[in-house]
């Protein structure tokens, strides 16, 4: 499993931002938003479950981040499992 964060801001703007708060998870840089409209998420919250075939399996439209790191698990373990 691979997570990774993508958005808007630069590189040198997520190494900061890594190097600030000890940000685990990889960052990727769409300056251009090429990856944000494909997916329809310029200026928006959103998350994607993709499986490693690269399909697309669920969208999170509204991330509340205090409670997403969970709900991501729970569906991962529900997919893993076949439930």
């Amino acid at each position: 499993m691979v997570v990774l964060g993508v958005s808007q801001d630069t590189v040198a703007s997520h190494k900061k931002y890594r190097d600030k708060y000890g940000f685990g998870v990889g960052l990727l840089a769409d300056p251009g938003r090429e990856m944000s409209e494909e997916y329809e998420s310029v200026k928006k919250r959103k998350s994607f479950l993709i499986d490693p075939n690269g399909t697309l399996v669920k969208i999170y439209h509204k991330v509340k981040p205090a409670d997403h790191a969970q709900e991501v698990l729970d569906d991962l373990l529900k997919i893993q499992t076949g439930n």
